[in-house]
């Protein structure tokens, strides 16, 4: 006999309060990626293109932290083994290279004006770093941030369609 569900199934991502997957995967980006991109940051730094290398390593790990998981303020965890997740790792990764080009262009094309800015531009003073590398440093979280916040996005509407009864979803297709 065939049943039909009549309301929405809960959130798997919500019912399973471990995810060893999870944890093995974000734990080994914080332990090492995380430490290698910023020991490139300063290995490569003087290589034509280092830094923007070592910035994706950078950007790749901490996306990722944040995407999946919950954070402060009570953000919903995002459990890879999660079906509704699992769906949209594709797209986010398509998602990523986007994002990852858009910081390399960032970059090169900043350092590439460097030379022609003013020099109190470009000169640290003190302790404190130039004001350029504080404004591709803002720069540069403010796109990490627009990935990480649209990301969440992403993965809570699926996860809303995913509890969704199957010809809801499916008229939700269609009128799209």
């Amino acid at each position: 006999m065939h049943s039909q569900r009549l309301g929405p199934s809960p959130d798997p991502c919500l019912q399973q309060p471990f995810s060893p997957l999870r944890f093995g995967v974000l734990a080994a980006l914080l332990i090492t990626a995380l430490p290698i991109g910023a020991t490139l940051l300063f290995v490569l730094a003087d290589w034509h293109y280092g830094v923007q290398l070592a910035s994706l390593v950078i950007d790749t790990a901490a996306v990722a932290l944040y995407t999946f998981s919950r954070n402060r303020g009570g953000n919903q965890p995002f459990m890879l083994c999660c079906p509704a997740v699992r769906s949209e790792l594709p797209r986010l990764l398509r998602r990523h290279v986007g994002f990852l080009a858009a910081l390399f262009i960032l970059q090169t094309t900043a350092l590439e004006l460097r030379p022609h800015l003013p020099a109190y531009w470009v000169t640290a003073s003190g302790r404190d770093e130039s004001p350029f590398v504080i404004s591709l440093g803002i720069l540069c979280v403010c796109l990490a941030l627009g990935q990480i916040l649209s990301n969440r996005a992403v993965l809570e509407r699926a996860h809303l369609e995913f509890g969704l009864p199957e010809n809801v979803r499916a008229t939700r297709v269609q009128d799209s």
